[in-house]
C-alpha cells in the first residue's frame, strides 16, 4: 500500500523527495528540442515516481516546487497546469488501482489530457493554423514515455532501500507484466531516438536548402546589376536604385524568403518586401545568431503566446549575408523556417503512426508470449502447492505438459523432486526412531559438554569462559545493587619460572606442576574468594571483601602455598608466584581494564622479587605502556641507525698493556635519549630481535677492527656478546662466517662472550657449535661467571679461553675475606684448565691490586677507562702504539 505522504514525519523521507524534486527541477531547466522548438521533458517521471513514492500529496508539493523553481518562462502555463493535473489524477486512481501507475498515466493523457489541449487550442487560438495532431501526439508519446519508465524504475529498482521506505511493500511482477515493459519500453526509446536523429537531419537538410537558395538569388541579382550599373560611380541616385528594385523583384519569390540590400548603415536601400524599404536594422553583430557555416546564420526567438505553436515556425529564420564587392553594402536573405511546416510535420505524424502500431504489435506479441509461458506455470503452481501435504498423503501429482523446453525440464524436476521428497518423508521416518535413541545419548553428553565449555580439562579449575560470565555478572549486581558495593578484586598468579621448568624438564613435568598448584590453591577456595585457570601458568582469583586486610590476607596466603616445593617424580621443585591484585571500581570500571591492570601488577610483582603480591597502580601503567614503546622501537633502531657501539678496554694485569677490547651496544632512542641496554636487550631477548641485534653488533665490531688494523693500530681481540638464543634458534654458524668474510677480519681477533645460561639446554648442540668456533681460530669467553648455572663439569668439557669474573665478586672484595677466598678459588680452579681470568667492574686501585695478587690476567673497569666512541678508541689504540 501506497503510504501517503502526510503521515511521512521522519527525517529520512526527506532525502529521497528532495532528491526526486531536484531531478524535476532538472527536467524542467533542460528540456529536449526534437522537432525545431517541441520540447521533450523528462519533469514528469519524476514526479509521478513522487507520486508512487510519497503519495499524491507528496507528488503535488514536487510538483508546484518544481514548476516554481523551473519558471513561467521555460513552461507555458497551460503545461503547468496540465503537469499538475497528472499528478493529481494519477494520485487519485493510483489510490484505488495500486500499482497501475503507467495505465493511469495513459487514462488521464487519453481521457483528460487530449479534449482539454484540443478545446484550449480552439477556444484561445482560433486563428492560429496549427497541426494540433502532431503536438498531442508528442506530449501524450512525452507523458507516456515518462509514466512507463517511472513504473520501470519503481518496480525494478531498489528505491525502497535507497529512500528509506523499506516498510513499503513492493508489488511483485508478473511474466506479462514484465515482458510489457521490456518491449513498449523498446519501442518507445527506439522511436525517441529515431526522432532526434531526424531532427538533426531534417534541421541540416533545411539548411543547406536555405544557404542554396540565398546564393542562387544573390549570384542572379549580383549578375544583372553589374551588367547595367558598369556606367554608374558613386552612390546611389534614386534612378539607381529603382533599378535595382526592379531587379530583386523580378528575380526573388517574396512569398518563399525577404531579399535585401542593406548600406553601411544598415538602411535597407531595396527589398522584395515593399514594407522594409528605407528602414533600418540593428547590425547582426548585436543579434542573438547561431552560425552554421559560410554565410548562413540561425536567427532564434523565444517569444511565442500559443502553447500549442511551436515557436520556430513563425518565428526562426534562416539568414544568409553576403558582402559587396565594393564594401558599400551587404545582402541580406532570410529564410522563415516555417516553409518546411506542412512537410515535416506530416513527416514525423507518419512516425507516430508507425510508433503506436508497432507498440500494439508488441504488446499483442507480449501477450501471446505470456500466454504460452505462464499458463504452463501457473498449473504448474496449483498442481505443487500443498506439495508436501499431499505426498504424505500419498496423492498423485497431476502435473501440466508443456512444449518450451525450460518449463517442461521445470516440470520434470518437480516429479523428480516429488519422488525424492516421498522417499524421505519414509527415511525421516525411520531417523525419526534413531534420533530418540540417540536423544539419551545427548542428553548424557550434555553435562560432559558443560564439563568441556566451562571448565580447564587439565586442572579442574573453572576455565576463562567461567571467569569472564560471574565476573560480569558480579560488575552487574554491583551496579544494579546500591545495598551490594562491596569491592571486586581481582588477583591475577603467575608462576615464575615455569616456562624454564617446561622447557627443561618437559611439558608432561609442566602439567603435573599445573595439576598440584591447582590442588593448593582449591584448598584455599571459599565463597568469598574463587579461583580460575585462564591458561598456561596464569590464574585468576576473584574475591568480595568488605577490609583491605582481609585481600592482603588472601594474596599472602596465594603466595605462601608455594613456600613447600612441589615433589615430581621424586624430584623436589622450589618455586615461587607473581600475584598483581586490581580492584572494581577503584582500578577500572569494565571486566577488561581490571584484568589487564591486575597483569600489569604482577609483572611489577615479578620485577621488585619473586613470591610477592602488589597493587595496581596508575603510574604502573606508564611504565608498561614505556616498555612497549621501547619493544616496537627495536626494529625501527636497527633500520634507522640508532644503534652504535662504544668500546672498553682491557688490560694486560702484569704488564698494563692493552690487551683487547669488549664492544658494548648503545641505543640513542629519538624520545627517550640514550637508553641503558639493561633496560632493552631484556626486551630484545623476550621478543627474539636479539638474533638481529646481535648479528648487527658482530658485523660492526668486525668492521671496525679491520678498519683500525688497516689504519696500522695494533692488532687486538674484540669481544662481542652472543645471545644463548643463537644456539638453540639462530644460525650462528652462517652468521660468524658471513661477518668475517665481509669484513676479512681474521677469526683469531674475535671473542665471542657467552653466559652461562647457555649450558641450561641441549649441552650437546652447544658443545658441538663451540667446537666449531674454536677450530675458526674465534675465542670463547664465559661473561657473568658465578651468577648461572654452568657446571664445573661442562667447563672441563668445553675448549673455553677465558672466564669473565662477574663485577658482583669483585665488588668489596678487599674488605670480605669470604668473598676473596670464593675468588681465589675460582682463578686457581680456572688456571688449572688452561684459561684465562678477565676481572670485569674494577673501579678502584685497591681492588686493581688485590686481583693482580691473585694471579688475574685480565682487567677491565672504570678504574683504567669507561666505553669509549670509536674515534677515542682509536685515538686510545694509537696512544698504546706509540708507548
Amino acid at each position: 500500500m501506497t503510504i501517503s505522504f502526510q503521515k511521512r514525519h521522519k527525517w529520512m523521507i526527506l532525502v529521497p523527495f528532495t532528491v526526486c524534486t531536484l531531478l524535476a527541477i532538472l527536467g524542467e531547466w533542460s528540456q529536449f528540442t526534437f522537432i525545431y522548438g517541441i520540447s521533450f521533458s523528462l519533469t514528469s517521471l519524476f514526479l509521478l515516481l513522487a507520486v508512487r513514492l510519497f503519495g499524491m500529496w507528496g507528488g503535488l508539493l514536487s510538483a508546484v516546487i518544481a514548476y516554481v523553481a523551473g519558471g513561467f518562462m521555460v513552461t507555458h502555463p497551460v503545461f503547468l497546469m496540465l503537469g499538475i493535473l497528472e499528478v493529481i489524477v494519477v494520485g487519485l486512481l493510483l489510490r484505488r488501482y495500486n500499482g497501475r501507475l503507467f495505465c493511469s498515466a495513459a487514462f488521464y493523457w487519453f481521457i483528460i489530457a487530449i479534449p482539454l489541449i484540443i478545446f484550449i487550442s480552439n477556444a484561445q487560438y482560433p486563428n492560429d493554423n496549427i497541426d494540433v495532431k502532431l503536438i498531442i501526439c508528442i506530449y501524450v508519446v512525452n507523458g507516456l514515455f515518462n509514466a512507463l519508465f517511472a513504473e520501470i524504475i519503481h518496480q525494478y529498482m531498489p528505491l525502497r532501500r535507497w529512500s528509506g521506505l523499506s516498510n513499503m511493500k513492493r508489488l511483485p511482477s508478473t511474466i506479462n507484466q514484465l515482458l510489457l515493459h521490456l518491449t513498449l519500453g523498446i519501442v518507445m526509446g527506439a522511436f525517441l531516438l529515431n526522432m532526434l536523429v531526424n531532427s538533426l537531419s531534417s534541421f541540416k537538410e533545411a539548411s543547406v536548402y536555405a544557404e542554396h537558395t540565398s546564393t542562387e538569388a544573390i549570384n542572379t541579382v549580383s549578375k544583372e546589376w553589374s551588367a547595367i550599373s558598369s556606367s554608374y560611380a558613386g552612390p546611389l541616385d534614386e534612378v539607381q536604385t529603382r533599378q535595382l528594385q526592379f531587379l530583386i523583384d523580378r528575380y526573388t519569390f517574396p512569398d518563399r524568403y525577404t531579399f535585401s540590400l542593406v548600406d553601411q548603415n544598415h538602411l535597407i536601400v531595396a527589398s522584395n518586401q515593399s514594407d522594409l524599404a528605407n528602414k533600418h536594422i540593428r547590425p547582426l553583430e548585436k543579434v542573438s545568431l547561431r552560425h552554421i557555416n559560410n554565410n548562413l546564420y540561425f536567427l532564434t526567438s523565444n517569444k511565442n503566446e500559443n502553447p500549442f505553436k511551436p515557436y520556430t515556425w513563425q518565428d526562426e529564420k534562416f539568414l544568409y549575408k553576403s558582402e559587396l564587392v565594393d564594401g558599400s553594402g551587404f545582402f541580406l536573405v532570410s529564410i522563415p523556417l516555417s516553409n518546411y511546416h506542412t512537410s515535416l510535420f506530416d513527416k514525423y505524424f507518419i512516425h507516430f503512426i508507425y510508433m503506436l502500431c508497432f507498440a500494439i504489435a508488441a504488446a499483442i506479441v507480449a501477450m501471446l508470449i505470456n500466454r504460452s509461458i505462464a499458463r504452463s506455470l501457473q498449473r504448474l503452481a496449483v498442481s505443487t502447492k500443498n506439495l508436501s501435504l499431499k505426498l504424505s498423503q500419498n496423492r498423485t501429482l497431476e502435473l501440466p505438459k508443456s512444449s518450451i523446453i525450460e518449463i517442461h525440464s521445470l516440470i520434470a524436476n518437480f516429479k523428480h523432486m516429488g519422488g525424492s521428497l516421498l522417499h524421505l518423508f519414509h527415511e525421516s521416518q525411520r531417523n525419526t526412531d534413531r534420533l530418540q535413541a540417540q536423544a539419551e545419548l545427548l542428553l548424557q553428553s550434555e553435562e560432559r559438554l558443560h564439563q568441556l565449555a566451562y571448565y580447564d580439562m587439565l586442572t579442574g579449575l573453572p576455565n576463562r569462559l567461567q571467569f569472564t560470565l560471574q565476573f560480569q555478572e558480579l560488575i552487574k549486581k554491583s551496579l544494579g545493587n546500591t545495598s551490594d558495593q562491596l569491592p571486586i578484586a581481582v588477583l591475577f598468579a603467575d608462576i615464575n619460572r615455569f616456562k624454564q621448568v617446561n622447557d627443561t624438564l618437559g611439558h608432561s613435568f609442566g602439567d603435573r606442576l599445573l595439576q598440584m598448584s591447582a590442588n593448593r590453591f582449591m584448598n584455599m577456595n571459599s565463597e568469598a574468594c574463587s579461583v580460575y585457570r585462564l591458561g598456561g601458568d596464569e590464574f585468576v582469583f576473584v574475591a568480595r571483601y568488605e577490609d583491605e586486610s582481609e585481600l592482603k590476607k588472601s594474596a599472602q596466603a596465594i603466595c605462601d602455598s608455594f613456600n613447600e616445593p612441589f615433589v615430581i617424580n621424586g624430584f623436589p621443585l622450589f618455586l615461587t608466584i607473581s600475584v598483581g591484585i586490581s580492584v572494581f571500581p577503584h582500578d577500572g570500571e569494565d571486566m577488561d581494564k581490571i584484568i589487564r591492570n591486575a597483569d600489569i601488577a604482577m609483572y611489577n610483582a615479578k620485577e621488585e622479587g619473586d613470591g610477592c603480591y602488589r597493587f595496581f597502580k596508575p603510574d604502573q601503567e606508564q611504565v608498561i605502556a614505556e616498555k612497549m614503546r621501547l619493544e616496537n622501537g627495536l626494529y625501527n633502531a636497527l633500520l634507522e641507525d640508532q644503534f652504535s657501539l662504544q668500546y672498553q678496554p682491557k688490560i694486560n694485569a702484569s704488564s698494563g698493556e692493552l690487551s683487547g677490547i669488549e664492544a658494548l651496544i648503545r641505543w640513542n632512542h629519538p624520545d627517550f635519549g640514550l637508553v641503558p641496554p639493561d633496560k632493552f636487550i631484556p626486551l630484545a631477548e623476550e621478543s627474539g630481535f636479539i638474533l638481529e641485534i646481535d648479528s648487527w653488533v658482530f658485523h660492526e665490531a668486525c668492521r671496525q677492527n679491520k678498519a683500525w688494523q688497516d689504519a696500522g693500530l695494533n692488532k687486538v681481540c674484540v669481544s662481542v656478546n652472543i645471545s644463548a638464543r643463537h644456539f638453540y634458534q639462530g644460525n650462528l654458524k652462517e652468521m660468524i662466517l658471513t661477518g668475517l668474510q665481509k669484513t676479512g677480519l681474521e677469526p683469531k681477533y674475535v671473542s665471542l662472550e657467552i653466559t652461562e645460561g647457555v649450558f641450561m639446554r641441549n649441552i650437546d648442540q652447544v658443545i658441538e657449535t663451540i667446537l666449531y668456533l674454536r677450530n675458526l681460530g674465534i675465542q670463547i669467553s664465559i661473561d657473568d661467571f658465578g651468577t648461572g648455572y654452568s657446571s664445573l663439569n661442562q667447563l672441563q668439557r668445553l675448549p673455553i679461553t677465558d672466564v669473565k669474573l662477574d663485577r658482583s665478586f669483585i665488588s668489596g672484595i678487599t674488605s670480605d675475606d669470604k668473598k676473596s677466598s670464593i675468588v681465589r678459588a675460582i682463578i686457581e680452579l680456572v688456571h688449572s684448565m688452561n684459561m684465562k681470568v678477565v676481572a670485569e667492574g674494577i673501579e678502584t686501585i685497591d681492588e686493581s691490586q688485590f686481583c693482580r695478587e691473585l694471579n688475574c690476567d685480565e682487567l677491565q673497569g672504570y678504574l683504567f677507562s669507561r666505553p669509549l666512541p670509536a674515534s677515542q678508541m682509536e685515538a686510545l689504540l694509537a696512544q698504546h702504539k706509540k708507548s
